[in-house]
């Protein structure tokens, strides 16, 4: 079963909402982030999509409060999907999806104040946090294995993990350069890039992104925004 929750951050930002999605058996946790509500219709079919494709299985419930972003009727019928709702205010009855909400938003914003970034990086921050709680494993919930574990059938890979918002230098490899031109940017480590083998960074000088593989981190937060 999925259990599927929306969050708000009453905040000046361009993205205001981010969709959880929990998987109830081995708890891996997925988010999406959202500029309205109204695009968790978009975003939910095309999920539920991507699951049974990927690890060929078939959806049978899904659970959410009663919020009007989570009816997809048509959609879910079409599939067989039984829908569970939570009653009116009485968001407790979803509290699975609650409970992830606050422990994401806890911990990013305290990765938020360790690395000085400012508020506006609060996505990159809960998407850090997201890509670490699936990779620890929970004596109590899971009998001392991973989210990740339950869901792919493997261990995850540790040897990438990094602090969010660490000092990095990325190596620059445009054509072009002189042999006096600078090797490397400046930058600040914001998330793993999915998809790729490289690493989302901020480039301190520039302020724009950047994709690299070619890294070198440093384990502090000694640089100004």
């Amino acid at each position: 079963m999925l259990i599927f929750g929306v969050s708000i951050l009453f905040l000046p930002l361009k993205v205001r909402y981010f969709l959880t999605v929990v998987d109830d058996f081995s708890r891996f946790t997925w988010i999406y982030l959202l500029k309205t509500k109204a695009k968790a219709k978009t975003v939910l079919p095309n999920f539920i999509l991507f699951i049974q494709n990927q690890f060929a299985v078939k959806l049978k419930k899904l659970r959410s409060h009663d919020g009007r972003e989570f009816f997809i009727t048509d959609f879910l019928n079409s599939h067989g999907i039984f829908h569970e709702t939570s009653c009116p205010k009485t968001s407790q009855q979803n509290g699975i999806a609650e409970k992830k909400h606050q422990h994401l938003l806890n911990v990013g914003r305290a990765l938020l104040f360790q690395s000085k970034l400012p508020i506006h990086f609060w996505s990159y921050a809960i998407r850090h946090v997201v890509y670490i709680i699936n990779r620890i494993p929970s004596s109590f919930l899971l009998h001392n294995k991973t989210p990740f574990e339950l869901v792919f059938g493997s261990k995850p890979d540790l040897s990438n993990l990094r602090t969010f918002g660490c000092l990095a230098f990325a190596h620059t490899l445009d054509l072009g350069k002189t042999k006096l031109d600078k090797r490397a940017s400046k930058c600040v480590f914001i998330v793993y890039k999915a998809g790729t083998k490289g690493y989302l960074l901020f480039n301190l000088h520039s302020h724009s992104f950047l994709v690299s593989r070619n890294v070198i981190f440093y384990e502090s937060f000694s640089f100004c925004y």
